[in-house]
């Protein structure tokens, strides 16, 4: 996973369960979620730009480790 990527789990009093927020050069990309019965990842708009562009690899390994991090 790219050192532009970070993941952090997070909790809200709003939640049940905690959650896995994904950024990318600080900025939130994507989050991983637990609240339905099977995770469900939501995508985040970029601040600046139209849309978030980088290496499918870079993306996979990123969702993959906040997996990891989030349900194991």
């Amino acid at each position: 996973m790219s050192k532009k990527f970070s993941i952090r789990i997070a909790s809200d009093t709003s939640r049940e369960k905690v959650f896995a927020e994904i950024y990318y050069n600080n900025e939130e990309w994507a989050e991983i979620s637990q609240e339905e019965e099977n995770p469900v990842v939501v995508f985040s708009p970029p601040l600046r730009g139209k849309y978030w562009e980088f290496s499918l690899e870079e993306a996979l390994a990123a969702l993959e480790k906040a997996k990891e991090e989030l349900l194991y």
